[in-house]
Formats: C-alpha cells, sequence, structure tokens
C-alpha cells in the first residue's frame, strides 16, 4: 500500500484530518518500531511505504515511548484530547494491518509490550 493510500485508510476509520493522520501514523510507526528486534525491525520497515522506512529505521531513543508516553505525545502535536488521540491510534493500528500481511502482524505484536498492545485494540 503506498502513503497517500495508507493516509486515506486511517482517515476512513478515524474521521479526522490528513495531518492528523499523518502525524498519528509516523508516532505510531515509530512506537512500534522502538520495541522491536533488529531483525524484525528491519523487516517490520521494508513492508511499510518508504516515506515510513526511515521512521521505523531511525536509532532507536535511550528511552522507549510507552502506550501512555504515545498517546500523551499525540495529544501534544495535534492539541487534541486523550480519546481523540486513542482513536487515531487505533485507526493507525487498523489501516497498518490492511497493509502489511496477518503473520508479519502477529510477529510484530508478539513482540510489544501490553500496554502498547492494548492502546492499539
Amino acid at each position: 500500500m503506498k502513503y497517500r493510500e495508507l493516509i486515506k485508510k486511517i482517515q476512513d476509520y478515524s474521521g479526522f484530518s490528513d495531518n492528523e493522520s499523518e502525524d498519528a501514523l509516523d508516532l505510531v510507526v515509530e512506537t512500534i518500531a522502538t520495541r522491536l528486534a533488529p531483525g524484525q525491525r528491519k523487516d517490520f520497515a521494508s513492508q511499510l511505504p518508504e516515506e515510513l522506512e526511515d521512521i521505523a529505521m531511525r536509532p532507536t531513543i535511550a528511552q522507549q515511548f510507552s502506550a501512555d508516553d504515545m498517546l500523551e505525545e499525540l495529544c501534544e502535536l495535534e492539541d487534541i484530547d486523550r480519546g481523540r488521540a486513542k482513536k487515531q491510534v487505533m485507526a493507525v493500528w487498523r489501516a497498518l494491518k490492511d497493509a502489511i500481511s496477518p503473520r508479519k502482524i502477529e510477529n510484530i505484536r508478539s513482540q510489544l509490550p501490553e500496554d502498547l498492545i492494548q492502546a492499539l485494540h
């Protein structure tokens, strides 16, 4: 799936703006990527549109985002409330599941901490 198609799908699922959908996609991809083992991270990046590959492969920051950190960052970035941020994150995950094979999604999910899994659903 191409980048703009992914953004459009997120908009369809969430009803939110193009900018909100793009910001949420970038943040969720980065948050997920930091939680993956190096090989899985590279595989995740290869499944994404090229505009997202660099985000997924950014050097891991010393502190990984928790689910709460991710939601708070999105709230601040878009000046939205937590409920709206949660809906946006769930729309991103749903769109990613459409774009990536079920087997790969399950591999990714198996490496995520429980708080992040809960935030995505």
